[in-house]
């Protein structure tokens, strides 16, 4: 009957297989475990996806700037009636959430109000060291999303945020829609 020893180098390499196998899958599992927990804890969302405080987000009105009316009138010469287009809708300091109106074929930046609307997100109590920029952006086309994510980024560039922290999502937009919702808050 033969014996069989185990060298040194058949230890080493049990080892390897034993912190490959087994003790990076528990600590990947561990660490996704601990994240979603701390996601799933927090505030409930509204239908939305904002986050309820009990009071609600703060609404403000369009951006004071009017917007140039299209000459396509009608055979009256009235211009047809638009959305406002640029300015914030809905933001919500205590959620880290705002929303604001961006038009791509009229616009290559975010006017001033929404920039320093996103500036004062910053300072939202949902800005921690562990938490992500989520830009909820619509499908366009690729030059019309270059318009858009260029505008965002230039933004959080001016107010040095790491594009590291930053990520977009994407949603389908109602056909024919020209001017878009863009949401930002903090995952």
């Amino acid at each position: 009957m033969y014996r069989y020893v185990l060298t040194e180098r058949g230890k080493f390499l049990v080892a390897i297989l034993v912190i490959v196998f087994f003790i990076i899958p528990l600590a990947i599992i561990a660490t996704w475990a601990l994240t979603r927990d701390t996601t799933s804890t927090g505030s409930p969302n509204d239908s939305n996806g904002f986050h309820q405080n009990g009071t609600g987000p703060e609404i403000l009105e369009p951006s004071t700037e009017q917007p140039q009316v299209p000459q396509d009138g009608d055979a009256n010469g009235t211009a047809p009636h638009d959305p406002p287009l640029t300015g914030t809708i809905n933001f919500d300091l205590n959620a880290g959430a705002m929303t604001f109106l961006f038009t791509p074929g009229q616009q290559s930046a975010l006017d001033d109000d929404t920039a320093s609307k996103i500036g004062e997100l910053l300072t939202s109590p949902k800005n921690t060291l562990e938490a992500k920029i989520a830009a909820e952006i619509p499908q366009l086309s690729d030059n019309e999303t270059a318009i858009l994510t260029s505008a965002i980024l230039d933004v959080f560039n001016t107010l040095e945020v790491p594009l590291s922290d930053i990520v977009f999502f994407v949603y389908q937009p109602e056909p024919g829609t020209k001017t878009f919702e863009v949401s930002i808050s903090f995952q």
